[in-house]
């Protein structure tokens, strides 16, 4: 999309980039950081979490139609870059408890970015009154936001058990 000429633009922009999020979440992060990771409860929470993420996708999807439009993906630069710090960066971690330590903050990161990005996403279409669009991305935002207490919990005790 070239250009925001009303709100409705706006939120298909936001929509576009959630769904761009999810997807890139669901087809690279998430796998990459499970197979990396060491501790079980980790894996246990990203393999969770990475089928909660394909109905996420399906949900921005069904929002859009909600919206009036057809569901697209657009470029999200900033997980775009979180993605690439992260992956240049883990190799340098060698203890596995303090890898798992540092996956668990960009996990962090990333649901922090994808619950900026829905609220300013349910924000538009709540004002616009595209109740059945809000009522799919307040789901979504709920999930990660569940999502995000636990890797909080479990961040939490991995701290505990490093050296």
């Amino acid at each position: 999309m070239s250009g925001y000429s009303n709100p409705r633009d706006l939120l298909l922009q936001q929509l576009a980039r959630l769904l761009f999020v999810e997807r890139m979440l669901f087809d690279e992060v998430i796998p990459s950081v499970h197979d990396e990771s060491h501790d079980g409860d980790l894996q246990q929470l990203l393999t969770r979490h990475r089928g909660e993420t394909r109905t996420h996708a399906s949900r921005l999807e069904d929002a859009m139609r909600a919206a009036g439009a057809e569901p697209s993906a657009a470029r999200c630069k900033p997980l775009v870059a979180m993605k690439e710090e992260h992956e240049s960066e883990a190799g340098s971690v060698k203890h596995p408890v303090l890898k798992d330590v540092f996956h668990c903050a960009g996990v962090l990161q990333t649901e922090h970015l994808e619950l900026a990005l829905y609220d300013a996403a349910l924000a538009l279409a709540r004002a616009q009154g595209l109740d059945d669009a809000a009522k799919l991305l307040e789901q979504n935002r709920a999930e990660d936001e569940h999502a995000l207490q636990q890797v909080e919990q479990l961040s939490e005790r991995l701290r505990k058990e490093l050296p």
